[in-house]
Parts: structure tokens; sequence; C-alpha cells
């Protein structure tokens, strides 16, 4: 490659040039201020007449191919000879780099690599800036040079993506490839936890008392550079848990090679993940087709809490695993009489809708206090059928709530008749509209 046309962030046209050289000429010719000028009197600052960016005359890898095996790496230079009359600007670990260039695709956080380039022959002015980066068996395939920049002294910079013909390329030919599995689950006490397995892609063999290296959400750009803090077992496995971790923390893992001279270590795999994003929409609520043609209305947070979802003798630990929910009501007719219908539908992390409908069976058999289990299986396998009794002393009479709980994958579903008044709410309504219920929820599956 023998010239990159600049995209400058400063362009000037021919009147701006002319203008700046007869100002700074000017300048030149006044000399000393004269004596009645005064004390306060101080000379112009020059003003640089460059207004044009640095040039990249040639950017290139130091061989056209390699080949690795396994968890070792090879080196390879890579080296770019930037030309301005100016000087170059020598940033090498600033923030935005100068001279720069990235390499990709490759493991990492955004799949880029940067190396920190230094000035290996010429001046500011020409010169040849180069890094050796150590290339492992997880680059297998073409790896380029993607994108370019400088800034000279002045501040002119240039920043330009190559692709295509432009854009030099190194083959790598990698084999007995290392890689690692990932998995995001959250804690029912408060974090997450990440785990895995460390093998090798060709032979399923595991990566025994490996050492890796583990990250928190932005520490998992390993800006910093990447440390190993963990190790994997006889069999390969890998876990980390972050206690301090929120759900919407990341967590990341890198299988780390040793560093090039004035480099970072090298990335052989990387994977990471955060908790997914939950919700409930609206198509996963019981709808007016299902209601004889009743508009449902949104539950407000505070509403009808001892149904979303009912945690008799609770609240069970299942609960620190709900991660979104909505709720919906409506009030139609039986027997020319109104009832309200509640329907809730919440989402849970990892396993905790398995282990809500296993603490609500406990729950109800063991504690009384009004709550009994009138059915299983009214609305597929994992449902149960529930009556809450109480006592409404104004009315001096019991009151009946019907209740079935059901999940759906990562969902539990709720359909209460909560009646109306002191009037009992209808057990034969709730298992009629329980299998709707569960058939909408399942959209938050993906159904």
């Amino acid at each position: 490659m023998r010239s990159v046309a600049p995209q400058t962030r400063d362009r000037a046209t021919t009147a701006h040039l002319t203008v700046a050289v007869a100002l700074s000429g000017a300048l030149l010719a006044t000399g000393t201020p004269p004596a009645w000028a005064g004390a306060t009197a101080t000379r112009p600052a020059l003003v640089s007449t460059d207004k044009s960016p640095p040039q990249v005359r040639d950017v290139k890898f130091s061989r056209a191919s390699v080949a690795v095996r396994g968890l070792a790496v090879v080196p390879v230079r890579v080296s770019m000879r930037v030309t301005d009359p100016s000087g170059v600007r020598d940033d090498p670990h600033e923030m935005n780099p100068s001279p720069q260039l990235v390499l990709g695709p490759v493991p990492g956080h955004q799949s880029k690599l940067r190396p920190a380039l230094t000035r290996t022959s010429g001046t500011a002015t020409d010169g040849i800036w180069s890094a050796t980066v150590n290339v492992p068996s997880t680059w297998n395939g073409t790896v380029r040079i993607v994108s370019v920049g400088a800034m000279d002294k002045p501040g002119n910079e240039l920043s330009t993506a190559l692709s295509g013909a432009r854009a030099p390329q190194l083959r790598v030919r990698g084999t007995h490839r290392p890689a690692l599995t990932f998995q995001y689950s959250m804690l029912a006490g408060g974090g997450f936890r990440i785990h895995g397995r460390a093998s090798f892609t060709d032979t399923g063999r595991p990566l025994s008392r490996q050492k890796l290296a583990t990250a928190l959400d932005s520490g998992c750009d390993f800006d910093g550079g990447a440390r190993n803090n963990i190790v994997t077992d006889a069999r390969g496995n890998f876990e980390k848990r972050f206690r301090a971790g929120g759900a919407g923390d990341a967590g990341c893992v890198a299988l780390i090679g040793p560093a090039a001279r004035n480099q970072r270590p090298a990335i052989l795999a990387y994977r990471i993940a955060s908790a997914p994003a939950y919700s409930v929409p609206a198509a996963a609520m019981l709808q007016a087709a299902d209601l004889n043609g009743t508009v449902t209305t949104p539950v407000t947070a505070n509403s009808w809490v001892a149904l979303r979802p009912p945690q008799p003798c609770g609240p069970y630990a299942s609960a620190k695993l709900r991660r979104a929910d909505r709720a919906v009501q409506a009030m139609v007719g039986v027997n020319d009489r109104p009832t309200v219908i509640v329907n809730d539908v919440a989402v849970y992390a990892s396993d905790g809708a398995q282990r809500y409908l296993r603490d609500v069976r406990r729950a109800v058999a063991t504690c009384g206090h009004g709550w009994s289990v009138r059915a299983s299986g009214v609305a597929g396998d994992e449902s149960v059928l529930l009556r809450h009794r109480e006592y409404i002393d104004y009315a001096e009479t019991n009151k009946d709530t019907y209740i079935v709980v059901a999940r759906t994958g990562r969902a539990v579903v709720v359909v209460a008749d909560t009646g109306w008044e002191t009037a009992d709410g209808h057990e034969a309504l709730v298992r009629s509209l329980s299998a709707a219920a569960v058939r909408r929820a399942a959209v938050v599956n993906g159904r």
C-alpha cells in the first residue's frame, strides 16, 4: 500500500492559507514592539500555516501468512510510514493514540486490536512506527488492518477506514484451537455467576488447570490488561461469582497468552454476557377475546400485591429472581353479577419460575392461614389451583378467592377471580381462563 487518502478534521481553502501566510510574515517583520506601546504590549503568537493532516505512505504486516497451533503464539510485526511537515504527534498511550492502526477481527471486547506503536526509524516528519503482536491460533482465517490514524503537532488529524485491496491482510492457519463455553446466571442472594468450560475445538479435550482472566462490567474491555484470576478444574470447567454485581452488569472471561514487548497480553479466546433484558409484552396478557369482549385495564404497582404472585407464608427466596412483570384486571359478569379477574405474568431469571412453583406447593400444604390446594395440572403439568378463604369481619362471612398459578418457560402466570365486595370468586371461571392465559404468556419465551 503506497498512500492513504486522508479524511481531515480541519480543511482550509487556498484563500485561508494565503491569509495565514501573510499574517505570519507580518508578525515576523514587525519584530520588537515599539517603546511607545508601553509595558503591556505583547508579541502576538505565531499562527501555524500547516492545515493538512499527516499522510500515511505505507502500512503492512511483516509477513503474509502464519501457522499457529494450540496455545502457542507467533510474533508478527505491523508497521506504518507517516509523514507530516510539522511533525507527527507521538502519543501511543492516549485514549485516541497517535499514530494508530487497528486490526480485526480478533478475539476481544470489540473484535479489534489496537497495538501500541513506537517510532522505530526516521524522524517525526518522516518516520516508521511499528509494533509486534503475538498471533494465536484463534485468529484462524484472515486478519486485516482495518483503519489507520495520526495527528500532527498543530492538531490536524487523519482518520481513515481501510477495506478491500487497501486493507493489508495476514492469513492465519490455526489448528488445535482453544475455545470457551459461557453461561450467565443470577444468584438468589444477589450478584451473578459466570461459568463454562475451556477445551480444544478439534478433540474436545479439556484445558485442565488452565488459568483464565475474568472481569466485571466496564473492566471487560481489559483496557488495563487482562490478568488471570481463576483456574479451571480437571475437566476444564470454570466458575466466577460476582457478589457485588447487579442484574444489568456484564461478566466476561478470557484465555490469554504472553504479551509482546510494550503490548498487552494476547487474547486467545473471549466471552462476555450480561443478564438478558426482561420484559413482559402486552401480548402476554389475557385479551378481550378471552373475556367475552371485556377490555382489560392495567394494574398499578401497589394493587393486588398479595396475588402477584401469591406467597402463602412467604416471602420465598425465588422472589429475588423475579425480573419483570405486567398485570391487568377486568370486571366481567357471571350469573348477572360482577366479578373481578386479575391476570399477572412475571419473568424470572435462572430457575426462578420452577423454584416458585415448588415453594408455593410446599407452603400451601403446610402453612394453613386459609390457603388450600384444590387441584393440580389445570393449565399444564406445572400448574396448581389454589383457594384462599378469608373472614370478612364487617360482613361476618367468609370470602373465597380462586387462583391458578402456572409456569411456562421462565414465566409464572397468575389468574385470580377475586369476586366482588364480599362475594366469592368462581373456581370454574379461573379454570377456563387459565389455559388461555398460559398460552398467551408463552410469547415471553419466544413461542
